[in-house]
């Protein structure tokens, strides 16, 4: 029998003989390659559906698709059941070997969406069908998807994910899926991670199909379950900190996620190592990985020793720090800080959150760059985004998961698949309203030529650099006209972010307001021009929205002297702003001043 391989990645291959060493290490869980025409262990599946109010038009479309999916991909030897729920539970499909199929896909597609959400009764029923033909050689497990609150019967979080537990020490876990922004989080997170099951958000109802076959990959392809490690420091050596988000067993082992063949699992320790003195190698810590088998006939384990050689501090001090491991305790780090986030916005801080996030932001910059290091970096600004904006239901969700999902998520690995899907959606997202409602917003986007200093408008955008200088275009003939207050305004701001935006009286102009982003010079496109451009119009757009504004007048922003080419600024500033009004009325016009020709006819163009 082929078993996991435990590999260590230090953040040096040394430790010091003279002093103590702080020593960042990487435990990689390794399962093995699947193996070509693999058996895989037969499957009982719990399927759980809410049929609530809210789940009306394209979720409930894409939760029936998902399921017939689900049951399509299962073997005449599989078992399923269908419960749907809203404030009454029906089993829909009583729990039954896949054959006959097509009965079973007819009665899915007859569900309709209607009243309130009985999840804890609706997720009760899907566990006795499971239950009914439990087997220990077959993994059994519930899916509960919902999109709302759990409001009828049973609805203390702690109540029902202790529930959860007890069903899951049974050998019976559940996953647990949230549509959009409206369902508990913290609810659902939990059950997952009382249920030995994975959790997931989805944001567009779009993504069900893909989700359930994510999911059902993971349950067949599964290695191991009950999954711990042991780690047990040698000598004088202490665990300083485990940056994964793990829960501990009644013996002090950490519970990791199952076991999939082909997905490693990271976990990231930091270990303290007194001077190891006359010593030429050392026994720094021993890790004991242990899980039960698909047949649960017996536990297994494996074991390895993290040894490392002995240095005087000189030479260990020559040697390279190891890229990976200072970009996974980063992103550890990032996971942690999303987290205090959502606790200092749940007290109303959001100020303070909003610095956390900016300063977790700088902190990975500054780590060894890497694709992920850099969709990490982005993932935050687009946080910060919805703090300012208060879309504090998105904000919460997507902190909560992005956190999970990497520090204890089996899907650890596929992190930057998430993100680079998100993108997509976002892409397409995007793109849908500057195609398709253009006739729509076309009478509140408006172009013209002139200067921007003298429009009768609530707010203009100054674009300007982090300390607010009077240093080419735009900025210099805002300062001029706004009048000597604007200096003083910006002494108490100090300085603003690439990307972000800030706020001040507009004084001696016509409008009430200024509002001042950081914008990016041109680099060629390599620096995340484009992505930061983005981010400095969704940023103005919030903030005019929080002072109620109802007109805006933005100028033809990093073209010019910062290089941005005006035909990408434009298509860029249309999309944005198209985008921003199609989905909110609150502010009726926005006005592009262009200075130069060249940028009022890119504007135009774009706008066509």
């Amino acid at each position: 029998m082929k078993v996991p391989e435990i590999e260590f990645i230090p953040l040096r291959n040394a430790v010091s003989s003279d002093t103590t060493t702080i020593l960042d290490v990487l435990v990689k869980i390794v399962p093995p390659e699947p193996e070509a025409n693999i058996q895989r262990p037969a499957l009982n599946l719990g399927l759980v559906i809410d049929r609530s109010g809210s789940m009306q038009g394209k979720k409930i479309l894409y939760a029936r698709q998902a399921a017939c999916y689900a049951v399509e991909q299962l073997l005449p030897t599989d078992r399923v059941s269908v419960t749907i729920y809203d404030d009454q539970v029906e089993t829909l499909v009583a729990s039954t070997l896949a054959k006959k199929k097509t009965q079973i896909t007819r009665q899915i597609e007859r569900i309709q969406a209607r009243n309130a959400t009985a999840l804890h009764a609706g997720w009760v029923e899907g566990g006795v069908q499971v239950s009914q033909y439990f087997a220990p050689e077959q993994l059994n497990r519930v899916i509960l998807l919902s999109d709302g609150l759990a409001n009828q019967g049973e609805t203390n979080p702690d109540v029902i994910a202790s529930d959860v537990k007890g069903l899951a020490q049974r050998d019976v876990s559940t996953t647990t899926m949230g549509v959009g922004d409206d369902y508990n989080e913290d609810l659902l997170e939990a059950m997952a991670n009382s249920g030995d099951g994975n959790y997931y958000y989805i944001e567009s109802s779009e993504q069900l199909p893909e989700i359930f076959q994510m999911e059902l990959q993971g349950l067949m392809a599964t290695f191991g379950r009950n999954v711990t490690l042991g780690i047990e420091p040698q000598g004088e050596v202490v665990l300083v900190d485990v940056f994964n988000d793990l829960e501990l067993t009644h013996q002090g082992q950490f519970k990791l996620p199952n076991l999939v063949l082909g997905n490693p699992f990271v976990v990231v320790v930091r270990l303290k190592v007194p001077a190891v003195v006359g010593e030429q190698q050392a026994d720094l810590c021993q890790f004991s990985l242990a899980w039960d088998g698909n047949e649960q006939e017996e536990r297994f384990q494996q074991q390895a020793m993290l040894q490392l050689p002995v240095l005087a501090k000189a030479k260990l001090e020559e040697l390279p720090f190891n890229p990976e491991v200072q970009q996974q305790v980063a992103l550890m780090m990032s996971a942690r800080a999303k987290q205090e986030a959502v606790q200092r916005v749940d007290q109303g801080e959001y100020e303070i959150a909003s610095q956390l996030i900016n300063d977790t932001r700088q902190q990975l910059l500054r780590a060894p760059q890497s694709p992920l290091i850099e969709q990490e970096a982005q993932s935050l600004v687009e946080l910060d985004a919805d703090l300012k904006a208060r879309r504090l239901r998105q904000y919460r969700k997507r902190s909560h998961y992005e956190s999970h999902q990497y520090q204890k998520s089996m899907r650890q690995s596929s992190l930057g698949d998430y993100y680079t899907k998100r993108r997509d959606r976002q892409s397409s997202y995007q793109n849908y309203p500057h195609q398709h409602q253009t006739k729509a917003v076309r009478n509140r986007i408006k172009v013209i030529q002139g200067d921007i200093t003298k429009q009768p408008v609530d707010g203009i955008v100054n674009s300007t650099n982090k300390y607010f200088s009077r240093d080419v275009g735009v900025a210099r003939a805002i300062n001029r006209a706004a009048g000597p207050e604007l200096q003083e305004a910006f002494q108490q701001l100090k300085s603003c972010r690439l990307g972000e935006a800030k706020l001040t009286y507009g004084y001696h102009l016509p409008s009430k307001w200024i509002i001042h982003t950081v914008v990016p010079n041109w680099q060629g496109g390599h620096q995340r021009e484009e992505q930061i451009l983005v981010q400095c119009y969704r940023n103005c757009l919030a903030l005019a929205e929080q002072q109620s504004m109802r007109t805006i007048a933005f100028p033809a922003i990093s073209t010019g002297a910062r290089g941005f080419p005006a035909d990408k600024a434009a298509k860029i500033a249309v999309r944005e702003v198209g985008n921003f009004l199609a989905n909110n009325s609150s502010i009726e016009k926005v006005i592009f001043v262009c200075f130069e020709n060249r940028d009022y006819h890119s504007y135009q163009d774009a706008l066509q």
